[in-house]
């Protein structure tokens, strides 16, 4: 009894630890490193963005910024700290289980209610843009499924999706929990040289290839750095979830 109680007692303070420290800062992103995991040739740009517009899609974020490189080949990508839960919702998190366990049920799905969608379209206009949305979820899922789950070093389980398509291109996010469960980290890219203001050239072959053809991965790798960057590996440990069966300091 008396075990279990300074057992308790143990999981109280790490818990109330855990809450009184402050979020991590966006200072700690580094650009070079995602640069290399992404193959990008760099160098990229960072800067603050406001989190008005960011909030209506994406949660309740504490902060956010933008992902650039001064000749606009590697496009744009936003990264946000939101509060736990106000993205990845129970709703949400069902239903990219659901995707991420059937993939090509999901993609099946989707392609189905698409085609029966341009088929009824009695408007010249509505089924022309309905065909270019259709035309672009091929194009995303040519090499899979459009949702993964993603578990953590420290145990935790995010996701990487496709939340959107159309003519434009796709939009991906990659949300990952922290370490202490007290936020998600998003990581947006999108798949549009037209959205995203993408502009290759001869060094940025080989990112562009990769944003074309595998966008999922792309958003995935940028999403890894940041992560390792915002949580390093120390910090993620020490709030690892307890395997069942055993308490905090139990060997």
């Amino acid at each position: 009894m008396i075990r279990q109680l300074l057992m308790s007692l143990v999981v109280i303070g790490l818990a109330a630890a855990a809450m009184a420290q402050p979020p991590p800062l966006p200072s700690l992103i580094k650009p070079a490193p995602i640069a290399k995991a992404t193959k990008h040739p760099g160098p990229l740009l960072i800067e603050h963005e406001p989190t008005s517009e960011l909030s209506k899609g994406f949660g309740t974020p504490l902060w956010a910024i933008g992902i650039s490189s001064a000749d606009g080949s590697f496009g744009h990508a936003a990264v946000l700290l939101v509060s736990r839960g106000s993205f990845l919702t129970p709703q949400m998190t069902e239903g990219l289980g659901q995707a991420a366990d059937k993939p090509k049920e999901t993609v099946d799905g989707i392609r189905t209610d698409l085609e029966g969608q341009v088929a009824r379209a009695t408007v010249d206009t509505t089924r022309a843009h309905l065909q270019e949305q259709l035309a672009e979820f091929n194009s995303i899922t040519t090499h899979g499924g459009i949702t993964r789950r993603l578990t953590l070093p420290n145990g935790r389980i995010g996701y990487v999706t496709a939340l959107g398509f159309g003519a434009g291109g796709a939009t991906f996010v990659a949300a990952l929990p922290s370490p202490d469960d007290r936020f998600e980290l998003l990581v947006v890219t999108g798949n549009s040289l037209e959205n995203e203001g993408r502009k290759p050239n001869a060094k940025s072959q080989v990112y562009e290839k990769a944003m074309r053809e595998r966008p999922l991965d792309v958003t995935e790798e940028v999403a890894d750095v940041i992560y390792a960057q915002e949580f390093p590996p120390a910090t993620s440990e020490s709030t690892k979830p307890p395997k069942a069966g055993k308490t905090p300091g139990h060997r």
